[in-house]
């Protein structure tokens, strides 16, 4: 798994030294190999990571910001997965998605059985709260395919970061969290959108409920990451020793009352000038 995060490497240091033409050619060489010395069904992998790797070597080269190197990269591993799955299902008519979801009620039911026999009976009404939050999934998708592809071009800059130190005069810097300020719009956004939650209906898999549905996901996870950068500025601006923060971050994700009042802090720190106030009362 590893080894994995280290496959766009080769790209990112070749499209620093030459040009992006040449690198599109080592990636057509590297392909090559990759069937050569693997299978058929290694290409997906190769492409998809060199082509990431390409991305963030263009970046890294342009002098462009980590910022905008992380939408990039996102756009890139995002449209190459969905690729890569469109492909799966016309190809080798497997739908990667509703093979999933049959291992997860299949897991779900040996474990309900399991519980049975220990005689530790699941009531019915907690079973079918796991088979509904189950056929949710399918209308989750898009936001774990976001989700997903930002965590993976995050670790894959963040491999690619010392080799780049290392074998170029490139510095790949991130921001700071604390310093972390989303446009305020998000905010009406997400109020918007949560007053449409209310007219959803669950049952209904219409493209305007999976619509509104992951956009609140989504929306969510700015504004704990909005919440979460605020508890990290008032560690800051307070002198806490800083593994204050790490910790309330990880007892939040463990708690649905406290990942609340980070949301709502996210809320606050976006909707009013919080930080100010709290650099003026230091």
């Amino acid at each position: 798994m590893i080894t994995f995060f280290l496959l766009p490497i080769p790209f990112v240091l070749v499209m620093i030294k030459e040009t992006i033409s040449w690198s599109i050619g080592f990636l057509a060489v590297a392909s090559v190999l990759g069937i050569v010395i693997g299978t058929i069904l290694s290409l997906p992998t190769v492409l998809l990571t060199g082509v990431l790797g390409i991305v963030i070597g263009y970046h890294v080269k342009h002098n462009k910001s980590t910022i905008q190197m992380f939408i990039s990269s996102v756009l890139a591993f995002l449209v190459g997965s969905l690729l890569i799955l469109i492909a799966t299902n016309i190809i080798l008519d497997i739908n990667v998605v509703d093979e999933t979801l049959t291992m997860v009620e299949e897991s779900m039911e040996t474990s309900f059985d399991m519980m049975d026999m220990l005689g530790q009976n699941v009531t019915d009404d907690v079973k079918q709260q796991m088979r509904d939050s189950i056929e949710m999934i399918p209308m989750l998708i898009p936001s774990m395919l976001v989700i997903s592809a930002m965590v993976m071009a995050y670790i894959f800059i963040l491999a690619s970061q010392p080799f780049i130190k290392r074998f170029s005069d490139k510095v790949v810097k991130w921001p700071l969290f604390r310093e972390l300020r989303l446009p305020k719009s998000i905010l009406w956004y997400y109020l918007i959108t949560l007053v449409a939650t209310f007219f959803v209906n669950t049952d209904d898999h219409s493209y305007v409920n999976m619509a509104i549905l992951n956009l609140m996901f989504i929306l969510q996870l700015f504004i704990l990451l909005q919440g979460f950068s605020l508890v990290f500025y008032i560690s800051y601006v307070k002198g806490w020793v800083k593994f204050v923060p790490i910790l309330i971050t990880i007892v939040s994700l463990l708690n649905p009352i406290f990942l609340t009042i980070v949301r709502i802090l996210g809320i606050i720190d976006l909707g009013f000038p919080f930080r100010e106030a709290i650099t003026k009362s230091k």
